[in-house]
């Protein structure tokens, strides 16, 4: 076999053999080869001979077996560099006296038996489950993202450029927030593959993604007209994502303090939602004190015989879902009021909370009770030594802030959501009664 000095140049100027295969030598790496076949494939492969694997002879010394190949890959994939640097890795082994493709073959079946899915499985249990409150959000987004795309393929073979068009597609679609929690998700596995060596590099490290940079804007505060519409349109929406909108909008809170209280949080004696720890982000408990008007939306929700959840479309089995869905269905229906005169400005769910910060402070309430009323994590030595619930406090503010906003909406006629929804969603779901309820 002619050798030579390999270059990927070199090789790209080859000409293919008329007949037969064409195999050359490397004049650099002895024992790499390049193959080029009649149809013009060009691959690398290392040619060795183990010593001791032909046994020994008479003084001890070793000999060597029959000569193996080992293909490394297609040029232009695998370059020339890369070429040597994969041969003289077997090679030294080689002199060892071992074979690479018992290693080849070990890291094969490990590679094919850490699949995507079961990786994700193992963090989720062994590294989410214990250390991560919110496991359950990084479970849901790695299986609807991740293991739906990729769950069978090897996690060594995922590379940059697919993260990237995974990420591409999410964004595309108008989910920015979805792909920021994919990506956060994403490299957070990696890191804990790579700690386990269950993966060689993290393809997430160091991605430049200017368009999942975090939006540091808080938001903004909505005006008048824009409270009025947001609970008209929440009106026409009905149960369950328009009674989820104007309660955000009355009480500041988290929508996932809402969207997934159940009916065994809310104190009738009291009239509080009472979040538990468990579910709540500050890790603490938080009581929300419920004003008249709040309390008023409660006592029209649906009972389901089934379940416990507040809102449902499961018959209370399961909380709501589908939020991108039921906003944008309110902007519809709020550019709809408005009509042609009215410019629509776009808010996030968020927003409806930087409103209520903002005209807390506007109605006087000092910055520790707004604090408390939207559960904000007490800054420094606060939350310590400051054990004050603040309950009263926050009754006063949200009473007081709640009359505040219905005093806006009642500058227009009322407008009241038709209780129809509730009787045709009911008998859409099976084993499920509907009952109503006016004391809770």
């Amino acid at each position: 076999m002619p050798r030579k000095r390999l270059t990927d140049t070199g090789i790209e100027k080859m000409s293919p053999p008329r007949a037969g295969r064409m195999e050359i030598g490397d004049s650099i790496v002895r024992g790499l080869g390049l193959r080029v076949s009649p149809a013009g494939s060009k691959s690398f492969s290392v040619v060795y001979k183990v010593p001791g694997e032909g046994g020994v002879n008479g003084s001890g010394m070793p000999l060597v077996g029959r000569q193996h190949r080992v293909t490394l890959g297609q040029w232009p994939v695998v370059s020339v560099a890369e070429a040597r640097q994969r041969a003289m890795k077997m090679l030294a082994e080689v002199s060892k006296g071992e074979d690479p493709r018992t290693r080849l073959r070990r890291e094969n079946l490990v590679r094919h038996a850490n699949t995507v899915a079961v990786v994700i499985e193992r963090f989720i249990d062994l590294e989410a489950k214990p250390n991560v409150k919110s496991w359950r959000n990084a479970d849901s987004v790695l299986r609807l993202h991740v293991v739906s795309r990729w769950g069978d393929r090897p996690i060594r073979d995922i590379r940059r450029a697919e993260v990237h068009e995974l990420l591409d597609e999410i964004v595309e679609s108008g989910r920015v927030g979805a792909a920021r929690e994919v990506r956060k998700h994403l490299s957070r596995l990696f890191n804990w593959a790579l700690d386990r060596e269950i993966v060689a590099t993290n393809p997430v490290h160091g991605l430049k993604r200017r368009d999942l940079q975090q939006n540091l804007d808080a938001g903004r505060a909505l005006t008048d007209d824009e409270v009025r519409y947001v609970w008209y349109a929440a009106g026409e929406m009905g149960y369950p994502f328009g009674d989820l909108h104007r309660l955000l909008l009355l009480t500041g809170q988290r929508r996932c303090e809402w969207a997934n209280a159940t009916w065994g949080e809310i104190n009738s004696v009291e009239r509080t939602l009472e979040i538990p720890a468990g579910r709540f982000k500050g890790g603490r408990d938080h009581v929300v004190p419920l004003a008249h008007d709040v309390w008023s939306i409660l006592e029209g929700l649906p009972r389901w015989n089934c379940g416990d959840y507040l809102f449902s479309t499961t018959g209370g089995r399961i909380p709501v879902s589908g939020f991108s869905k039921a906003k944008a269905r309110l902007d519809e229906k709020m550019q709809a009021r408005m009509g042609e005169e009215e410019e629509f400005v776009p808010f996030r769910g968020h927003d409806l909370r930087v409103t209520c910060e903002t005209r807390l402070a506007n109605l006087g309430f000092p910055q520790e009770i707004r604090d408390a009323v939207l559960g904000h994590a007490r800054p420094g030595l606060q939350k310590v030594y400051n054990k004050h619930d603040y309950l009263e406090e926050k009754s006063a503010a949200l009473m007081q802030y709640a009359a505040h906003l219905m005093e806006i909406i009642r500058l227009q006629p009322a407008e009241r959501a038709s209780n129809s929804q509730f009787s045709q969603h009911a008998s859409n779901i099976e084993k499920c009664t509907f009952y109503s309820h006016r004391q809770l």
